[in-house]
Protein backbone atom coordinates (compact mmCIF):
# COMPACT_ATOMS: atom_id res chain seq x y z
CA UNK A 1 0.00 0.00 0.00
CA UNK A 2 2.95 2.28 0.98
CA UNK A 3 4.52 1.15 -2.05
CA UNK A 4 1.35 2.14 -4.39
CA UNK A 5 0.67 5.27 -2.39
CA UNK A 6 4.43 6.54 -3.71
CA UNK A 7 4.28 5.48 -7.07
CA UNK A 8 1.23 8.04 -6.91
CA UNK A 9 2.79 10.58 -5.18
CA UNK A 10 5.97 10.65 -8.25
CA UNK A 11 3.89 10.12 -11.38
CA UNK A 12 1.76 13.67 -9.69
CA UNK A 13 5.01 15.35 -8.87
CA UNK A 14 6.69 14.34 -12.69
CA UNK A 15 3.26 15.04 -14.39
CA UNK A 16 3.08 18.62 -12.56
CA UNK A 17 7.12 19.43 -13.17
CA UNK A 18 6.57 18.44 -16.85
CA UNK A 19 3.43 20.82 -16.83
CA UNK A 20 5.37 23.55 -14.95
CA UNK A 21 8.14 23.21 -17.97
CA UNK A 22 8.98 26.05 -19.52
CA UNK A 23 6.80 28.24 -17.57
CA UNK A 24 7.66 31.21 -16.90
CA UNK A 25 8.83 32.75 -13.60
CA UNK A 26 6.20 34.26 -12.44
CA UNK A 27 3.70 31.65 -13.28
CA UNK A 28 6.09 29.01 -11.36
CA UNK A 29 5.97 31.52 -8.27
CA UNK A 30 2.32 31.82 -8.44
CA UNK A 31 1.59 27.86 -8.30
CA UNK A 32 4.18 27.45 -5.47
CA UNK A 33 2.51 30.07 -3.61
CA UNK A 34 -0.75 28.72 -3.82
CA UNK A 35 0.35 25.48 -3.19
CA UNK A 36 2.04 26.63 0.22
CA UNK A 37 -0.99 28.05 1.47
CA UNK A 38 -2.93 25.51 0.18
CA UNK A 39 -1.04 22.67 2.34
CA UNK A 40 -0.92 25.42 5.16
CA UNK A 41 -4.36 26.71 5.14
CA UNK A 42 -5.41 22.85 5.72
CA UNK A 43 -2.90 21.76 8.33
CA UNK A 44 -3.49 25.44 10.08
CA UNK A 45 -7.61 24.59 9.85
CA UNK A 46 -6.90 20.80 11.65
CA UNK A 47 -4.69 22.54 14.44
CA UNK A 48 -7.45 24.84 14.59
CA UNK A 49 -10.27 22.07 15.29
CA UNK A 50 -8.13 20.47 17.59
CA UNK A 51 -7.53 23.69 19.55
CA UNK A 52 -11.70 24.11 19.94
CA UNK A 53 -12.14 21.51 20.68
CA UNK A 54 -10.14 21.75 23.74
CA UNK A 55 -11.70 20.81 27.52
CA UNK A 56 -11.62 24.29 29.10
CA UNK A 57 -9.63 24.88 32.06
CA UNK A 58 -10.57 24.10 35.67
CA UNK A 59 -12.30 26.44 37.35
CA UNK A 60 -10.28 29.30 38.89
CA UNK A 61 -7.49 28.41 36.62
CA UNK A 62 -6.46 31.28 33.96
CA UNK A 63 -5.19 29.43 30.89
CA UNK A 64 -2.29 31.01 29.36
CA UNK A 65 -2.26 33.87 26.86
CA UNK A 66 -2.00 32.99 22.92
CA UNK A 67 -0.19 34.79 20.70
CA UNK A 68 -2.27 36.72 18.17
CA UNK A 69 -1.95 33.62 15.46
CA UNK A 70 -3.67 31.36 17.41
CA UNK A 71 -6.10 33.08 18.41
CA UNK A 72 -10.11 32.62 16.12
CA UNK A 73 -11.35 29.42 15.28
CA UNK A 74 -10.49 26.92 12.49
CA UNK A 75 -10.87 29.80 9.32
CA UNK A 76 -8.63 32.45 11.33
CA UNK A 77 -5.81 30.13 12.07
CA UNK A 78 -5.85 27.99 8.40
CA UNK A 79 -6.01 31.81 6.93
CA UNK A 80 -2.99 32.70 9.06
CA UNK A 81 -0.85 29.84 8.25
CA UNK A 82 -2.01 29.79 4.88
CA UNK A 83 -0.19 33.03 4.34
CA UNK A 84 3.20 31.85 6.56
CA UNK A 85 3.49 29.00 4.50
CA UNK A 86 2.11 30.35 0.66
CA UNK A 87 4.46 33.38 1.07
CA UNK A 88 7.74 30.93 1.92
CA UNK A 89 6.92 28.90 -1.01
CA UNK A 90 6.68 31.20 -3.20
CA UNK A 91 9.72 33.26 -2.85
CA UNK A 92 11.42 30.69 -1.88
CA UNK A 93 11.16 29.39 -5.66
CA UNK A 94 11.53 33.61 -6.58
CA UNK A 95 14.94 33.63 -4.73
CA UNK A 96 16.19 30.75 -6.58
CA UNK A 97 15.63 31.64 -10.07
CA UNK A 98 16.73 35.18 -9.39
CA UNK A 99 20.02 33.87 -7.87
CA UNK A 100 20.44 31.34 -10.05
CA UNK A 101 21.57 29.17 -6.70
CA UNK A 102 19.90 27.20 -3.78
CA UNK A 103 21.16 28.13 -0.49
CA UNK A 104 20.78 29.27 2.80
CA UNK A 105 20.27 32.79 2.24
CA UNK A 106 17.17 31.66 -0.13
CA UNK A 107 15.51 30.56 3.03
CA UNK A 108 16.63 33.30 4.98
CA UNK A 109 15.23 35.29 3.09
CA UNK A 110 12.09 33.66 2.54
CA UNK A 111 11.73 32.75 6.25
CA UNK A 112 12.09 36.40 6.94
CA UNK A 113 9.08 37.69 4.19
CA UNK A 114 6.77 34.65 5.37
CA UNK A 115 7.43 35.67 9.04
CA UNK A 116 6.80 39.19 8.37
CA UNK A 117 3.18 38.96 6.30
CA UNK A 118 2.34 36.07 9.22
CA UNK A 119 2.72 38.48 12.28
CA UNK A 120 0.81 41.56 9.93
CA UNK A 121 -1.90 39.15 8.83
CA UNK A 122 -2.18 37.89 12.51
CA UNK A 123 -2.34 40.90 14.43
CA UNK A 124 -4.37 42.91 11.64
CA UNK A 125 -7.00 39.83 11.14
CA UNK A 126 -7.07 39.17 15.13
CA UNK A 127 -10.58 38.68 16.84
CA UNK A 128 -12.49 41.15 18.35
CA UNK A 129 -13.13 39.60 21.81
CA UNK A 130 -9.92 38.23 22.93
CA UNK A 131 -9.31 36.64 25.67
CA UNK A 132 -8.10 38.04 29.19
CA UNK A 133 -4.50 38.95 29.40
CA UNK A 134 -3.53 38.99 25.44
CA UNK A 135 -2.15 42.10 23.85
CA UNK A 136 -1.57 42.39 20.74
CA UNK A 137 0.24 45.04 18.95
CA UNK A 138 -1.94 48.29 17.74
CA UNK A 139 -1.08 51.01 15.25
CA UNK A 140 0.78 50.78 12.07
CA UNK A 141 4.00 51.62 13.56
CA UNK A 142 3.50 48.51 16.32
CA UNK A 143 2.43 46.24 14.11
CA UNK A 144 5.26 46.73 11.72
CA UNK A 145 7.64 46.22 14.54
CA UNK A 146 6.09 43.35 15.02
CA UNK A 147 6.58 42.07 12.19
CA UNK A 148 9.84 42.98 11.52
CA UNK A 149 10.84 40.89 14.93
CA UNK A 150 8.89 38.07 13.89
CA UNK A 151 10.47 37.95 10.44
CA UNK A 152 13.89 38.21 11.76
CA UNK A 153 13.41 35.56 14.42
CA UNK A 154 12.26 33.07 11.78
CA UNK A 155 14.69 34.11 9.63
CA UNK A 156 17.73 33.64 12.35
CA UNK A 157 15.86 29.67 13.36
CA UNK A 158 15.72 29.06 9.13
CA UNK A 159 19.55 30.00 8.68
CA UNK A 160 20.42 27.75 12.03
CA UNK A 161 18.75 24.79 10.97
CA UNK A 162 19.82 25.09 7.35
CA UNK A 163 23.84 25.05 9.21
CA UNK A 164 22.78 22.46 11.87
CA UNK A 165 22.05 20.39 8.38
CA UNK A 166 24.90 21.18 6.35
CA UNK A 167 27.40 20.64 9.02
CA UNK A 168 25.59 16.84 9.76
CA UNK A 169 25.49 16.22 5.77
CA UNK A 170 29.35 17.17 5.72
CA UNK A 171 30.87 13.68 6.13
CA UNK A 172 28.01 12.66 3.46
CA UNK A 173 28.80 15.54 1.02
CA UNK A 174 33.20 14.08 1.32
CA UNK A 175 31.92 11.01 0.67
CA UNK A 176 30.65 11.61 -2.99
CA UNK A 177 33.25 11.18 -5.18
CA UNK A 178 30.98 11.53 -8.19
CA UNK A 179 31.78 14.84 -8.05
CA UNK A 180 35.35 15.67 -7.50
CA UNK A 181 36.39 17.38 -10.86
CA UNK A 182 33.29 18.74 -11.18
CA UNK A 183 34.34 20.52 -8.06
CA UNK A 184 37.55 21.50 -8.81
CA UNK A 185 36.58 22.74 -12.40
CA UNK A 186 34.36 25.11 -10.17
CA UNK A 187 37.37 26.07 -7.97
CA UNK A 188 39.16 26.83 -10.55
CA UNK A 189 36.80 29.07 -12.12
CA UNK A 190 35.22 30.92 -8.63
CA UNK A 191 31.95 29.05 -9.25
CA UNK A 192 31.95 26.79 -6.23
CA UNK A 193 28.60 28.21 -5.62
CA UNK A 194 27.27 26.05 -8.68
CA UNK A 195 28.19 23.07 -7.34
CA UNK A 196 24.68 22.16 -6.11
CA UNK A 197 23.31 23.16 -9.36
CA UNK A 198 25.66 20.42 -10.62
CA UNK A 199 24.57 17.66 -7.94
CA UNK A 200 20.75 18.57 -8.65
CA UNK A 201 21.17 18.36 -12.07
CA UNK A 202 23.23 14.99 -11.53
CA UNK A 203 25.55 16.70 -13.50
CA UNK A 204 28.66 14.21 -12.71
CA UNK A 205 31.91 14.13 -13.64
CA UNK A 206 31.21 11.69 -16.70
CA UNK A 207 29.12 14.77 -18.23
CA UNK A 208 31.95 17.80 -17.63
CA UNK A 209 32.90 17.39 -21.66
CA UNK A 210 29.39 17.20 -22.85
CA UNK A 211 28.19 19.74 -21.54
CA UNK A 212 26.42 22.08 -23.68
CA UNK A 213 24.67 25.57 -22.89
CA UNK A 214 21.59 24.02 -22.71
CA UNK A 215 22.38 21.64 -20.38
CA UNK A 216 23.58 24.53 -17.98
CA UNK A 217 20.63 26.59 -18.82
CA UNK A 218 18.64 24.10 -17.43
CA UNK A 219 20.13 23.80 -13.93
CA UNK A 220 19.44 27.55 -13.78
CA UNK A 221 23.17 28.67 -14.83
CA UNK A 222 23.16 32.19 -15.47
CA UNK A 223 24.64 33.23 -18.87
CA UNK A 224 28.37 34.68 -17.50
CA UNK A 225 28.87 31.60 -15.66
CA UNK A 226 28.15 29.57 -17.92
CA UNK A 227 30.71 31.28 -20.56
CA UNK A 228 33.17 30.80 -18.02
CA UNK A 229 32.45 27.12 -17.87
CA UNK A 230 31.72 26.37 -21.81
CA UNK A 231 34.96 28.11 -22.01
CA UNK A 232 36.76 25.85 -19.64
CA UNK A 233 35.25 23.08 -20.84
CA UNK A 234 36.70 23.52 -24.56
CA UNK A 235 40.03 24.33 -23.21
CA UNK A 236 39.67 20.71 -20.83
CA UNK A 237 39.29 19.07 -24.47
CA UNK A 238 41.60 20.78 -26.06
CA UNK A 239 44.04 19.35 -23.54
CA UNK A 240 42.96 15.87 -23.14
CA UNK A 241 43.43 15.95 -27.40
CA UNK A 242 46.80 16.85 -26.55
CA UNK A 243 47.77 15.08 -23.50
CA UNK A 244 45.52 12.19 -23.29
CA UNK A 245 42.75 11.82 -20.82
CA UNK A 246 44.33 10.12 -18.00
CA UNK A 247 45.78 13.71 -17.45
CA UNK A 248 42.07 15.49 -17.02
CA UNK A 249 42.84 16.25 -13.34
CA UNK A 250 45.40 18.51 -14.72
CA UNK A 251 43.63 20.33 -17.15
CA UNK A 252 40.59 20.91 -14.85
CA UNK A 253 42.94 23.48 -13.13
CA UNK A 254 43.71 25.39 -16.26
CA UNK A 255 43.52 29.10 -15.96
CA UNK A 256 40.74 30.71 -18.05
CA UNK A 257 41.72 32.51 -21.21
Amino acid sequence: MANKLEEIQNTVVAKYEKFMDGKGVGVQVAAATLGGAGQGGFFGGMMGIMMKNQPPPPAGVTPPPQPASMLGGPWVIGRNVAVMTGVNAGLTLLMQRVRGVEDWKNGAAASFGAGFLYSVVSNVGAPKNLPVGTVIPTGAVAILADAARTGALFATLQTVFSKIGEHFSGAQKEEDTSYVATKQMLDALDLSKYEKNFKKGQLTDSTITLLTEQTLTEVKIPPGPRLLILNHVEQIKEYNKKYGKKNQAMSLALPVN
